[in-house]
């Protein structure tokens, strides 16, 4: 009798499914047609939540944005609407009582990552552009309620890290088989490279930073897959995919992926040589104030490189330090002298989050735009994730990034150095190194408010959290 029972329902669901989707096309409404699959994700999402998240995970690279929906808010089909589902359905555990786990709640990362929240609505309710603002906040806590603070709850377990990074690996390659076909019909030049992943990604700098994101991860568990409990076939596979996606980087034409791969893989040999984390630290800083010290000699020798952008690979390299004729790399520049003039008008509080897009063209100056500049903020950013929070959410704003990033590469280096098993070790360095790739890119772009970039940035800081409060007993070490 259940079973007749169930088998009517399950007719009655689907005839009415069906129904629900025939009136859509026949009316020509998209929300109609899509109503069955809508219910049929909020189903799935409240009886199988955490393989509906993974299946985001999964989507995420291969998810199609759309910029608007209405209202002027864009969003990404299909991951966006589950993760404002799933988020929404955690808060309201959360009111009923329900907590995360207190040893994760307080460890370092989660109370920088709290912080720059409480901070960002703070300089919201004193922004430019509240109404932006407060979107940006918005859409910034979602991610990181379900892919920091949920997340690292799933990472309790090894394997589930591995599936993080394997879902996103898989999707990822997916995507660069589809772009560098795109391509292949321009004959791999470089301007076809440009919009090859459209519609999945807008421009070659977010699909080559999401890219190279992977390359690390990919390369350790192909060299160091034994310690990961990974099989041959699946150490093959790895490798096979570590080739391929640095071949996507290579026709991707995008200068700061490739900068980033070569800061990761230093950052693999500084790990594996036993150098100390704050050593990398004191480095930096002695190369920063190196820099400033010899500011105009330095750039008087890159004022003499005139190589552009080319099809050339080499060529292509070597205009990196084209600060002088380089369309590309002089609008950059333009970019964060805008961002630094806001900073120094509104240095405590900025702009607001989300803002610079509307507010850096009066801070334009005639003799640094270029042949792509724009004053109706339709192309691209403020071209830096540290610039950023600078002039949006002041000095504070900048300081809080500066430390989540600092702070997410120590956890990698202390999970690397006193992990009881090697397991954890191997994972440990795979993570840093992946996220390292972003957290280099982002000196020159900044797409941490994209699902693309997003899910695997706070994906990666949540597993390097879980693996510092699972893996580690004593909390407590000087850098």
């Amino acid at each position: 009798m259940i079973a007749q029972l169930s088998i009517k329902w399950f007719y009655a669901i689907g005839i009415a499914f069906l129904a629900c989707f025939l009136t859509g096309v026949y009316f020509n409404n998209l929300y109609i047609a899509v109503l069955p699959a809508a219910f049929l994700f909020i189903w799935l999402l409240i009886t199988q939540t955490k393989q509906m998240l993974f299946f985001t995970v999964f989507a995420v690279p291969l998810s199609i944005p759309v910029n608007d929906i209405g209202g002027g808010f864009g969003m990404s089909f299909p991951t966006e609407p589950i993760i404002i589902f799933a988020f929404f359905g955690v808060i309201l555990k959360l009111i009923n009582g329900a907590t995360f786990d207190k040893k994760l709640l307080f460890s370092g990362l989660s109370i920088i990552i709290g912080v720059d929240l409480l901070w960002t609505f703070i300089t919201s309710i004193s922004s430019s552009m509240p109404l932006v603002s407060f979107k940006f906040l918005l859409s910034r806590t979602w991610y990181v309620v379900i892919f920091f603070f949920l997340f690292a709850t799933f990472f309790k377990q090894s394997k589930s890290i591995k599936l993080f990074i394997w879902l996103l690996g898989v999707s990822i390659s997916l995507l660069a088989v589809y772009t560098i076909y795109n391509h292949s019909k321009g004959s791999f030049t470089r301007g076809f490279a440009y919009a090859a992943m459209q519609p999945f990604l807008p421009d070659h700098g977010m699909y080559a930073a999401l890219v190279a994101f992977l390359i690390p991860p990919f390369f350790v568990f192909s060299v160091w897959g034994f310690y990961l409990k990974q099989g041959i076939p699946a150490r093959i596979v790895a490798f096979l995919i570590t080739l391929f996606l640095t071949l996507a980087v290579i026709l991707s034409y995008t200068r700061a992926a490739w900068l980033s791969l070569v800061a990761s893989a230093a950052l693999i040999a500084a790990l594996l040589l036993g150098i100390r984390f704050r050593t990398i630290v004191f480095g930096i800083i002695a190369a920063a104030s190196i820099y400033f010290y010899m500011q105009t000699d330095i750039q008087t020798q890159l004022s003499r490189n005139k190589q552009g952008s080319d099809d050339d690979i080499e060529d292509h390299v070597s205009s990196i330090t084209n600060v002088s004729t380089d369309p590309s790399n002089l609008e950059r520049l333009n970019r964060w002298n805008c961002a630094y003039r806001m900073f120094q008008e509104r240095p405590l509080m900025g702009w607001g989050a989300g803002t610079y897009v509307f507010q850096y063209a009066p801070f334009q100056v005639s003799s640094e735009l270029t042949i792509i500049s724009t004053h109706s903020g339709d192309l691209g950013n403020v071209h830096s994730e540290y610039l950023r929070p600078l002039c949006e959410t002041g000095l504070p704003g900048a300081l809080l990034w500066v430390s989540l990033v600092l702070y997410s590469l120590y956890l990698g280096f202390r999970v690397y150095r006193k992990a009881p098993d090697m397991e954890a070790r191997f994972l440990a360095l795979a993570l840093v190194s992946g996220i390292s790739t972003y957290f280099v890119h982002a000196f020159l772009n900044n797409y941490s408010e994209f699902d693309k970039l997003a899910v695997p940035m706070w994906g990666f800081m949540a597993a390097l959290a879980a693996l510092n409060v699972y893996k580690i007993k004593n909390d407590l070490e000087t850098i």
